[in-house]
Order: structure tokens, then C-alpha cells, then sequence
């Protein structure tokens, strides 16, 4: 009878290495689609609220140094901006400023801020003309949350 062992050290070796890298990327693979699924969630949640006129709600989403100055600017917003319709046009994902490259399944690499393109058509107010406006959102990550730096006044010109 022949005395032999059913696994050499090597073999096993070299499939715990496989293991750690099969778990490795999909790790990586998780945080990015996680990361951007967690964008999509916060900019939904903050144009269904803003465009509802929910500012207190939507003002949750807005970079804590510049929420006190959402709340004062978003009055005239509600006072005098009729929303009709929006469409989120485009995601631009960027990672430390630079340009981060998308394929159809998402970002290539992890990405920590983001211009989301929004066209509104919207009336202002005393007038009943509406107009069709393209608002760039710029969305910033901080301690794993999206946060919108708002500017306001991108719906009072032209």
C-alpha cells in the first residue's frame, strides 16, 4: 500500500493565493460599484426632495459648510422657481480632480467626486415662460457619505 498525501503544501499554497486574489478583487470591484450605487441613491433622493421643495429634507445632502447658506438661498427657490420636468443628463466621476475613465459596467477605479449634469425646464417666477437650464451638481465624498456643494444661482440667470 502506498503512503502518499492527498494535497502537496504547494498546491495548497498556491489556491489560498488564488482565493485571496479572487476575494481581493471583488472587494475592489464591491467598493466601487457600492460607492457608485451610493451616489445615484443620494443624488435621487436630494432632486426628488430639492424639485419637491423640501428644502429642510433635502438640505441633509448639502456639504455641512455650506448648508446654512442652502437654507437662506433655497427660500427664493421656492418662492419663485416652478419645476416641470428634470433629467440627470451625465455622471463625470473624478478621483482627486483628475478625470476618472467609465466603461458600460461603471468607473474603472474608485472615484471621489462628481459633476452631475441636470437639465430642468422650470418656470421663474412672475413669469410663465418655461425655460430649459443644464445645472452642473458638484458632489463631493467625505467619511464614505456624498455630500452636494449647491450653488443656487445657476437657476436665476439667463
Amino acid at each position: 500500500m502506498k503512503n502518499s498525501k492527498p494535497f502537496s503544501p504547494y498546491l495548497v499554497g498556491i489556491a489560498l493565493i488564488c482565493i485571496a486574489m479572487t476575494m481581493f478583487a471583488a472587494c475592489a470591484s464591491y467598493s466601487k460599484d457600492k460607492m457608485q450605487g451610493d451616489l445615484q441613491d443620494s443624488v435621487y433622493k436630494f432632486n426628488k426632495r430639492f424639485e419637491g421643495k423640501m428644502m429642510d429634507i433635502s438640505s441633509v445632502f448639502v456639504k455641512m459648510d455650506k448648508r446654512r447658506g442652502f437654507l437662506t438661498d433655497s427660500l427664493k427657490v421656492k418662492d419663485q422657481i416652478v419645476f416641470y420636468d428634470s433629467s440627470l443628463l451625465d455622471i463625470q466621476l473624478f478621483k482627486d480632480d483628475l478625470l476618472i475613465k467609465q466603461n458600460s459596467s461603471g468607473a474603472e477605479e474608485e472615484f471621489n467626486k462628481a459633476i452631475v449634469t441636470i437639465r430642468y425646464q422650470l418656470a421663474v417666477l412672475p413669469s410663465n415662460k418655461i425655460k430649459t437650464i443644464l445645472v452642473d451638481q458638484e458632489w463631493v465624498q467625505e467619511d464614505e457619505q456624498w455630500w452636494v456643494v449647491p450653488d443656487l444661482d445657476v437657476f436665476f440667470k439667463q
